[in-house]
């Protein structure tokens, strides 16, 4: 069990952590700001499981889910964004982000074609507080070499050793999501987890299941979670063939990998 790490995202399958309780310690919650943590509550099965657990506060550049509500329903041991610590005054990442161009992201028969601003390498060294071709970054999502919480909290980065796993996507144009990539380089490289259990990721297979329906279009969510399939599927199972991605999902996913097992469930 010290080798099992649940992560937990905000769809609908979250519930499902109910089904694995006894066999983790330690839990990553994936931008849960205080609408979800409410959602949370609506369940006490599931809080009672989350607050007993080694809870690590796992968020974007935007940070939103490092709130007061987290710290007082879970055991937080420790927070986390999905960056790596930046180069000397962001020297690196303004480089990148300076080449930065717009196209179609990878898209196949079941993804749809999208067009937005494409990845580069080195996002996850910024952002800057200035981007490189004019213009400010809000001062939330700075990735700045050392942040703290106002509650004497040090906000955590990833470290340099995920970084050799984020090119090979990054050129094929995928959404390299924080909720199942990120997370999953977290757990295993800097962690050294060999099993994770994963809840509340569902592709985006339901209009309005999960926050990012809320800012997002549904090309683009569609888009995003064909390419979680993919990157679970054929970058990180076969990036760590010793790892074990179990996942409790409503979602339909199908896949031919022996390290990864997909737990569906008859209630979607």
């Amino acid at each position: 069990m010290s080798n099992s790490i649940c992560i937990m995202g905000q769809g609908r399958s979250h519930t499902r952590v109910k089904e694995f309780a006894d066999s983790f310690e330690e839990v990553l919650l994936c931008n849960m700001d205080n609408n979800f943590i409410r959602t949370l509550q609506e369940d006490p099965e599931v809080i009672d499981i989350l607050k007993n657990k080694k809870c690590t506060l796992f968020c974007n550049t935007a940070k939103s889910g490092f709130t007061s509500l987290a710290f007082e329903t879970f055991n937080v041991e420790k927070c986390v964004v999905n960056r790596v610590k930046p180069t000397k005054d962001w020297e690196l990442w303004k480089l990148h982000k300076s080449m930065q161009t717009k196209g179609v992201w990878y898209h196949n028969g079941e993804i749809p074609a999208y067009e937005k601003d494409l990845p580069y390498f080195y996002k996850w060294r910024g952002p800057a507080p200035y981007n490189p071709n004019g213009g400010a970054n809000p001062k939330a999502n700075i990735n700045y070499p050392e942040m703290k919480l106002s509650n004497g909290f040090d906000i955590h980065h990833l470290s340099e050793d995920v970084e050799m796993y984020l090119f090979e996507p990054t050129r094929d144009r995928l959404e390299t999501n924080m909720g199942l990539y990120f997370t999953a380089l977290y757990s295993i490289v800097d962690l050294k987890k060999d099993n994770l259990l994963y809840c509340g990721i569902d592709f985006y297979d339901k209009i309005d299941d999960g926050e990012a329906w809320k800012f997002l279009n549904v090309q683009r969510l569609r888009m995003e979670g064909g390419h979680m399939k993919i990157l679970l599927n054929d970058y990180l199972a076969r990036y760590f063939p010793n790892v074990t991605f179990d996942v409790y999902t409503h979602a339909e996913f199908e896949t031919t990998r022996d390290n990864v097992v997909i737990h569906r469930s008859k209630n979607k």
